[in-house]
């Protein structure tokens, strides 16, 4: 019986390391290092700072060398994979002292691009900063074909190479390449980019192999040949695709997966463009024209808000060489003959034909009839001349013009128009690419084809961070205006209106976790405050109460302030807390736990190992330490720590080697090292409470609901006619929230005989910006629902009630929300300014698994525990 992809994500070892978390990095707040962030050109994304939170959690286990050695990253196309590579270089080198990585891809041209990412300082796309730093030394990285035997202090060896050129220079052995011998005798990282390509072998298990010999020389055993030459040798694989429904590669992998972040996830997320299908059938010449004028519509748009260098492209894709050329000397012609009346007549044409008013073309054609057509016809004329226009045919797009089409972006690069053959395939990182149009093609009749067109829109999806007011994003902020400049964030695919084929596409989009969007379908919806609620007391007077921030000074920063312990528990072999290590353990082994004792010696030994306790790094973090002396001796900071160990019965202390017990001292300052670094913050939540105005922090707002959507993501809207309760005249939430609403909807008739004014608002993110701060923590927390009203009984009492749906899949990495809404409803705590009448309560959390719990939870703090609905009533 297959298994769901829900079962299979949760087998996968980033969901192990959630569950169990024995370093606490789900639970408190991970940082990334600051190392890391100031050596890097450009700010990490927040699921950049993820795959490095994970990689982190990974090494710093006691058993890396043997369970974690091998890592893979899931993260989509276009995320960035390579800047976390490049986060993960100045890790692996700060924290545990490679020098030595290699970078191996299966393709020249990705290695070109990689060298532009990772070694050319004078690159526009150059990932460091010029300056390489790391508590005060010059770090250097260096382009290497052999290893150097002498490795001199604070430089980064690199060779990138693919892998086939690496496995020939380990199997036949060629003067001045690597060796075996050689990478024998050194710690290495193994970086390897697009690894679903190094799994011949695994996926071949099962299948008949020509000879020993070959299943000895696939690319993948050179691969675990070389990872198997050290337990310290490590192998980090990035890829946007990894099929588990293969059973030989879940297996492979299933242990392996450190990170995973989907395209959905991604688009979704809004880092890459919003992808539009526009649907027409018309000939070749016709929609060559429409994309050049969608183009150059996309350009004025830039122009007119004086975003600089904006140079949309195009690429038309057919299926021959021929009918690529013959199409590319078509166009030359359609733009040399262009006359402002033929581009009346077919903008004319075009409106003929459109049936929404919410199409790209309305607005497209409204600013055409504004504009003078001459100049427009000039300007395309000049910017689509045949300089500007590159045919590629090899089967390898970046092949035949490399520099050309990795600098498409640079406003020196003359191109706009692309004619292609070849496939666009891995390692074209192109950004400013918006419109795609298939030529001379009919639509694809098998699901194959469909496929084909699916990672052709994927590759083209790739945000491009244009700065408007001196403020580059690189995320979409015009999904939910009206704004001109909502089309400089789409890439249209212009393809032919035939149901059938439509739908093969939707579903070969979908499977490719393709978020698309049909032109002129899907609508923003509006949410707006109700008249009454805005002439209520509540609105005109009330306010809304959040916790006060405080800053962490210098002279605070000490032990307790970092949130350490001063007693550690480790387990024997594994060297960790009890949890993730333990998964496979024998739970009929019986332990007892004895007190690690040590000598100074072993103190003094694991400190200099560890290079963040070096003394002018922990002056940072303890501005009134001393000396090093100090550190270890004194009561304030590692004087008198206390580490348990856990042991079989079978085993004492006495019985364990001297590099054993360093190893678990080693694990504890790493484990306390890290709880320093993620909680050096600024600034951090209290218990005290402070109100701003209600009506200065709730606003109307505006969702896109898209009708395509899958039905548990899906957001839909009701009208909320007859819930004087709600504050919205609209309801535009996804389904769990909808649960939600009408289960309190049940409740209303019971609480409105204890409470008057009732009031329920919704707290939209992109509006309203009404948050919490972790109480001694700096994580922010937006509850989803804020319930407000008065007691009848004690006329002057306002309750502030925070409500948080939750998805069963976020229940284990947001406890710590759960446990802060706990902490709210005690008065012990909670110290709220200027109103002794206002009454804070937290609820737990609404899941479809914790239904019950929730609706008991509400009516112990609400509902003075008596029941508020019917028990056989389902939602």
């Amino acid at each position: 019986m297959a298994r769901s992809n829900s079962t299979v994500a949760r087998e996968l070892l980033f969901n192990q390391f959630q569950q169990v978390d024995r370093l606490g990095l789900f639970q408190g707040n991970y940082q990334t290092p600051e190392y890391i962030k100031a050596n890097l050109k450009d700010d990490l994304r927040s699921y950049q700072e993820e795959a490095l939170r994970y990689l982190h959690y990974a090494q710093s286990n006691n058993e890396a060398d043997i369970r974690f050695k091998h890592l893979l990253f899931n993260m989509a196309t276009g995320s960035g994979k390579t800047m976390v590579m490049a986060g993960a270089i100045l890790y692996m080198f700060k924290e545990y002292g490679y020098q030595n990585f290699i970078f191996f891809v299966h393709t020249d041209a990705i290695i070109q691009k990689t060298k532009e990412n990772l070694l050319n300082a004078l690159s526009s796309k150059y990932l460091f900063t010029q300056t390489l730093e790391i508590e005060g030394e010059r770090i250097v990285i260096e382009a290497v074909d052999t290893f150097p035997r002498q490795p001199s202090k604070n430089t980064i060896y690199l060779k990138l190479s693919t892998i086939h050129k690496i496995h020939d220079e380990l199997n036949n052995y060629k003067e001045n390449c690597i060796t075996y011998d050689d990478l024998g005798e050194i710690p290495l990282v193994l970086l390897g980019d697009e690894a679903h390509h190094f799994n011949a072998e695994t996926k071949a298990k099962g299948k008949s192999k020509t000879s020993t010999e070959y299943e000895e020389l696939t690319w993948e055993r050179t691969i675990e040949n070389i990872l198997a030459l050290q337990d310290k040798n490590r192998l980090l694989e990035f890829t946007a695709t990894i099929n588990l429904d293969n059973r030989e590669i879940y297996q492979k992998y299933k242990d392996k997966i450190a990170y995973q972040y989907d395209l959905k996830k991604f688009m979704t997320d809004g880092f890459s463009k919003k992808v539009m299908l526009l649907e027409a059938n018309q000939h070749d010449d016709e929609k060559m024209l429409d994309a050049v004028l969608l183009s150059q519509y996309r350009k004025l748009m830039a122009i007119k808000h004086s975003i600089q260098d904006f140079k949309p492209i195009i690429l038309f894709k057919s299926n021959k060489i021929a009918i690529s050329k013959a199409k590319q000397e078509q166009f030359t012609q359609i733009i040399s003959d262009l006359t402002p009346q033929k581009v009346k007549t077919h903008l004319a044409n075009k409106q003929n034909q459109i049936t929404s008013s919410s199409s790209i073309w309305n607005r497209v054609i409204a600013h055409y009839s504004t504009e003078n057509l001459i100049e427009i016809v000039k300007g395309i004329q000049e910017d689509f001349n045949e300089l500007n226009i590159l045919n590629v045919n090899k089967s390898d797009i970046l092949e035949e013009y490399p520099v050309l089409l990795n600098t498409l972006e640079e406003p020196d690069n003359p191109i706009r128009l692309i004619f292609a053959v070849a496939k666009v395939n891995e390692g074209w990182d192109v950004l400013n690419l918006y419109d795609i149009v298939r030529i001379s093609e009919s639509a694809s009749s098998t699901k194959s084809g469909t496929d084909s067109e699916a990672q052709l829109i994927g590759r083209g999806a790739r945000y491009y961070p244009f700065a408007l007011d001196g403020e580059k994003s690189f995320t979409r902020r015009f999904d939910l205006s009206n704004s001109d400049l909502s089309v400089l964030e789409q890439l249209h695919y212009h393809t032919i209106n035939d149901p059938s084929y439509i739908r093969t596409l939707h579903t070969s989009l979908e499977q490719a976790d393709i978020v698309a969007d049909t032109d002129g379908q899907g609508i923003v919806e509006h949410a707006k405050l109700k008249s009454a609620f805005k002439n209520s007391e509540f609105y005109k007077s009330g306010q809304l109460f959040f916790n006060a921030i405080e800053e962490i000074s210098a002279h605070e920063r000490s032990w307790t302030s970092y949130s350490l312990d001063k007693m550690y528990e480790i387990s024997y072999k594994t060297a960790n807390e009890v949890g993730l290590d333990n998964l496979a353990a024998n739970s009929n082994t019986i332990l007892h736990t004895k007190t690690l004792e040590l000598d100074r010696r072993y103190w003094f030994k694991a400190i200099q190992k560890i290079r963040f306790f070096e003394f002018a790094n922990l002056k940072n973090y303890f501005p009134e330490l001393c000396s090093i002396n100090e550190f270890l001796t004194d009561s304030r900071y590692l004087g008198g720590l206390t580490i348990n160990v856990s042991l079989p019965n079978t085993l004492s202390l006495t019985d364990l080697h001297s590099h054993e017990k360093l190893q678990f001292l080693e694990t504890i300052l790493t484990r306390i090292s890290e709880n320093i670094r993620r909680n050096y913050q600024k600034y951090r939540g209290t218990h005290r409470f402070i109100s701003k105005p209600l009506k200065e922090v709730i606003a109307d707002y505006s969702v896109h609901v898209d009708p395509n959507m899958m039905v548990n993501q899906r957001i839909t809207s009701e009208a909320t006619t007859g819930k004087t309760w709600y504050v919205y005249d609209k309801a535009i939430l996804n389904q769990l929230e909808h649960r939600l609403i009408r289960l309190l909807d049940m409740f209303m008739e019971k609480l409105r005989g204890k409470y008057d004014d009732i009031y329920v608002i919704r707290n939209d993110e992109k509006t309203t910006r009404f948050k919490l701060t972790e109480f001694n923590g700096v994580r922010g927390f937006m509850p989803d629902f804020i319930m407000l009203m008065k007691d009848k009984a004690e006329t002057d009492v306002y309750y502030q009630v925070f409500l948080e749906p939750k998805g069963d899949d976020r229940l284990i990495q947001d406890a710590w929300k759960e446990g802060m809404l706990a902490e709210i409803n005690d008065s012990n705590l909670i110290v709220i300014d200027t109103d002794d009448n206002v009454r804070l309560v937290g609820i737990k959390f609404f899941a479809d698994t914790r239904r019950q719990e929730f609706i008991q939870d509400f009516a112990d703090k609400l509902f003075d525990g008596e029941q508020l609905e019917a028990q056989s009533l389902l939602i």
